[in-house]
């Protein structure tokens, strides 16, 4: 009974873009065809059931991410550092946290919360835990190596590719430090921050306790 409506509000609309489908002999020779294939219950029943499961594997691809997302947690700030390649390599996003950081002309960012770009399932998932600065410039994200990278030999159009990617990280992902060649390198920012806030410390004390002139 299902199958019999079906044909008939197929063919009824069939006929109705007969009616107003011009009469262009290509046009009738098409809105003829569609009559000749609809008119049989078991290419109308294939076409459903195509058109079904479409639909279903279109929304369970659309479920699982949304699950994974959900059930993902970013991790708390990391706080700012420099680190080696060795160090970086560990912000791959297979750690216990999922953390994901990738150098890009000399400065590390945090892009955890791009997971889907640059997690372990992501379209740019070599980049992650690695100095991503050639394959910026390349637009190849194979373009990475496991040593340093020296990049000298990148030409001015590349490094200008570099820069426009490296502002758009700032833009959206947090700075976390520079990427050093050599552990000894490597500096200190708590005690950058130490001396900026007895610095604010010392003015709030002048402007509150101010000097007999």
């Amino acid at each position: 009974m299902a199958s019999s409506e079906s044909e008939s509000i197929v063919k009824d609309a069939v006929k109705e873009a007969v009616k107003e489908s011009s009469t262009d002999g290509n046009s009738e020779t098409l809105v003829a065809s569609l009559l000749v294939f609809f008119s049989n219950p078991v290419n109308i029943g294939l076409t459903l059931l195509c058109a079904y499961l479409f639909y279903k594997l279109f929304k369970s691809g659309s479920s699982d991410n949304d699950s994974q997302s959900e059930s993902f947690k970013l991790p708390p700030p990391l706080p700012k550092r420099d680190m080696t390649l060795d160090e970086l390599h560990k912000y791959n996003g297979k750690g216990p946290d999922g953390r994901i950081c990738l150098a890009i002309n000399g400065k590390i960012y945090d892009c955890t919360k791009g997971r889907r770009f640059y997690g372990p399932d992501g379209p740019y998932a070599p980049l992650a835990g690695r100095d991503a600065t050639r394959a910026f410039a390349y637009f190849d994200v194979q373009a990475v190596k496991d040593d340093w990278d020296d990049i000298s030999d990148l030409t001015p159009s590349q490094m200008s590719s570099v820069q426009e990617w490296e502002m758009q990280f700032s833009e959206r992902y947090e700075y976390v430090g520079k990427l050093v060649k050599d552990a000894s390198e490597i500096r200190s920012y708590e005690d950058d921050d130490v001396a900026g806030d007895d610095e604010q410390g010392g003015d709030l004390n002048e402007a509150e306790n101010p000097k007999d002139k």
